[in-house]
């Protein structure tokens, strides 16, 4: 008698290219503590400039077949413009690579989590400081996700939602002054729940535990 063959669809993937080694470790810290198995996180530093970031996630993409990639980088962090950035989205859709930006960086999705700013914060600087208060210590080099930030986003997971709230008000706010709303990290987070389901924090119960009697 002949078996029933079960069919099973693939796994899904998604792949994370970094501009930095920060964001890089950032969503290493994403992947370990919400237990995203089929979530690959790389950091690419061999780039001449943004068009080129956006050629090489798509080899990535084509490589290794992945279901989803995005690209995640700093209007600071890459001295790129507004308008810049809007001209390399058609090359972007043609390589199938999703943007994720922060403007100016990355810290901006962190200080979300915590407050909406009431206008356009340009200055990096500025954003560190405010973190520096709510996180001794703050810095927005890599080298602090390696010590004292090993556990950022472990500290900012249960300010999630709130930190889409204060995106959504915060974008809505300056997109029209900016020309381009300053973060689209939601829509990344998206298809981040969407591929690797929900997170299991279980295994960090611990952890979370000593964060908060620090607190």
């Amino acid at each position: 008698m002949a078996r029933k063959r079960i069919s099973q669809k693939p796994r899904r993937t998604i792949l994370v290219v970094t501009a930095t080694e920060a964001e890089a470790l950032y969503f290493s810290q994403m992947r370990k503590d919400c237990r995203y198995a089929n979530m690959t996180v790389v950091w690419e530093p061999d780039y001449k400039d943004l068009a080129n970031l956006i050629t090489l996630a798509g080899r990535m993409r084509t490589k290794e077949q992945y279901s989803s990639v995005w690209l995640v980088f700093g209007f600071a962090d890459l001295d790129v413009s507004v308008q810049e950035v809007k001209e390399l989205m058609p090359h972007a859709e043609k390589k199938k690579v999703n943007l994720a930006w922060n403007n100016p960086s990355l810290p901006l999705w962190y200080l979300l989590h915590l407050q909406a700013p009431k206008g356009f914060v340009k200055d990096p600087a500025m954003i560190e400081s405010a973190l520096a208060g709510q996180f001794p210590g703050f810095s927005s080099d890599a080298a602090y996700l390696l010590d004292e930030g090993l556990d950022l986003h472990l500290k900012l997971y249960s300010a999630k939602s709130k930190a889409a709230v204060n995106a959504s008000s915060y974008n809505a706010l300056t997109a029209s002054q900016v020309g381009l709303a300053p973060t689209n990290m939601v829509a990344l987070l998206n298809d981040i729940t969407d591929i690797c389901g929900l997170a299991d924090l279980t295994h960090n119960q611990k952890r979370l535990g000593l964060n908060k009697n620090k607190g």
